[in-house]
């Protein structure tokens, strides 16, 4: 009875581990901290595994676009519609996984400045000696915005030797977070996922950018329900409070 059991075990486990599967999942920053936090609790509770493809929202969808296989897309909504009507990921399947806007963050520790209106905000860009945010050119969106705002206000050449950008603006925070640098603009997802840094607040209302982000299935994935079972786990009650926690909207 007793080898019998241990038999039936030992198939039951290697059933499981021919079925297990290794999803490849395009990830941007904004959500990349608790989305490799729940694609941990799915791989334990599944038996299936994940790859992350790390960068900017822009950056993602980019290698998406030039042909990079996958399984899961994470981008903005806007361009997970691009890559929709391009046929790179699957428009039925996509979900939404909230919205995020831009806050503003120094190291733990440092005088906090008022940017609670436009004109404090002006004020603390002006005073700061050194700032931070995801280098445009990279295609992350809170950094397009920020230098939008920076033109707006009229502050952009006078900022402009102070400005020290990055590929994303988790790395950048690393530099505020050792003092390297005074000022970070970024995703407010990203700058509660640094322990190291304090929020200083988002940007004022006016001033403010809310992004939203959504999950879809790319074309290309091998085992489609895997990939529908691994989204499905980033929009349920308990994945989308965990959103809530970390400054998203979430309807």
């Amino acid at each position: 009875m007793i080898r019998r059991c241990v038999v039936a075990c030992l198939a039951a486990c290697l059933s499981f581990s021919a079925a297990a599967a290794e999803l490849v999942v395009f990830c941007p920053g904004a959500v990349q901290s608790l989305v490799t936090s729940l694609a941990g609790e799915f791989s334990k509770s599944t038996g299936h595994t994940v790859k992350f493809v790390y960068g900017t929202a822009g950056s993602v969808a980019k290698k998406v676009s030039d042909g990079e296989a996958g399984d899961v897309v994470i981008s903005t909504n806007e361009l997970l519609a691009n890559l929709a009507k391009a046929g790179k990921v699957a428009a039925p399947s996509i979900r939404a996984l909230g919205s995020m806007g831009v806050g503003v963050t120094t190291r733990k520790g440092n005088p906090v400045p008022d940017v609670s209106t436009v004109p404090a905000f002006k004020s603390a860009m002006l005073a700061a000696r050194s700032i931070t945010f995801a280098d445009p050119k990279f295609g992350g969106q809170s950094g397009i915005h920020v230098a939008k705002v920076f033109e707006e206000l009229g502050i952009a050449q006078e900022l402009k030797p102070r400005l020290q950008l990055r590929p994303g603006a988790p790395e950048a925070f690393k530099e505020v977070a050792r003092g390297e640098i005074d000022i970070g603009l970024g995703q407010i997802s990203e700058i509660l996922a640094n322990k190291d840094i304090v929020m200083i607040g988002p940007l004022p209302a006016a001033i403010q950018s809310s992004v939203a982000f959504s999950a879809a299935a790319h074309t290309s994935a091998a085992q489609p329900d895997v990939v529908q079972a691994f989204i499905a786990y980033l929009v349920t009650p308990a994945a989308q409070e965990k959103f809530r926690a970390v400054g998203f909207e979430v309807k």
